[in-house]
């Protein structure tokens, strides 16, 4: 395969996955490490996409989040594997607020056990609707079409009133200072949620450490449990304080 093609491919899949590390484009496209990295040298040096340590990223990365239809059309094996080790933390008789992202509207789709989930989302409203088991119960709202949850100050007024085993959060952005969202509304309602459990659940993958977003959900000392899909860096790590268990994607323990 000629070179002209292959960094039309690579950028196929950068789109898709919205992050390739030079191994993922060995891998991929079964070339040497030499190759990847003078791959990465001529896409950067076109100017099309943003060059990392060990990597690549789509030049419009960190400033801006896709709307939901958008990720939902990239949900990548990540994902999925994310999705898949959050249901492992799920259980019966217990209540829970399930934030409203492509990840864990893929772990709703997978759970059926006697429980009561609290939701602003649509779409989990919907997955949840499928598996009898599960009493769902949809926070009040307008709905926000293009992000699809539903937000509204009696839906705060709601969790004010409810006491939760667990929220599952999902975050379009992570720093040392706390865990993001990029539309106020939702950030106030899984914030509220977050104020409302005895234990915080985030999920996100890794390239969240580096998206620039607007508000803030809480502080990182919140997140019980961090379920994402590769190895945090010393610096990341001492974000979270030492009880954070950091769970990778099917990684057993």
């Amino acid at each position: 395969m000629s070179q002209e093609k292959r960094v039309e491919l690579i950028k196929q899949l950068l789109e898709e996955k919205q992050e390739l590390t030079t191994r993922d484009i060995m891998s991929e496209f079964g070339v040497s490490q030499d190759t990847a990295r003078r791959d990465i040298v001529l896409l950067s040096r076109r100017g099309e996409v943003k060059r990392t340590h060990g990597g690549i990223l789509p030049l419009d990365f960190g400033n801006k989040v896709p709307n939901f239809q958008s990720r939902l059309s990239r949900f990548t094996k990540q994902k999925t594997k994310i999705a898949l080790e959050a249901a492992n933390y799920f259980q019966a008789h217990h209540v829970y607020f399930v934030d409203a992202s492509t990840i864990l509207l893929k772990t709703c789709q997978n759970i059926n056990l006697p429980m009561t989930i609290i939701t602003h989302s649509l779409d989990n409203c919907t997955a949840l609707a499928e598996e009898n088991k599960v009493t769902v119960k949809v926070l009040s709202g307008t709905l926000d079409h293009q992000n699809r949850f539903f937000y509204s100050t009696a839906a705060i007024s709601e969790l004010d009133n409810i006491a939760l085993d667990t929220a599952f959060i999902a975050a379009s952005g992570i720093d040392e200072h706390g865990i993001y969202l990029l539309n106020q509304e939702d950030a106030e309602i899984v914030g509220k949620a977050v104020e409302r459990a005895r234990r915080v659940i985030l999920v996100a993958e890794h390239h969240k450490f580096i998206n620039n977003s607007y508000y803030s959900i809480c502080s990182p000392e919140k997140i019980s449990v961090f379920i994402t899909d590769k190895v945090l860096s010393e610096r990341e790590r001492a974000i979270f304080p030492e009880s954070t268990k950091i769970q990778l994607a099917g990684e057993l323990d």
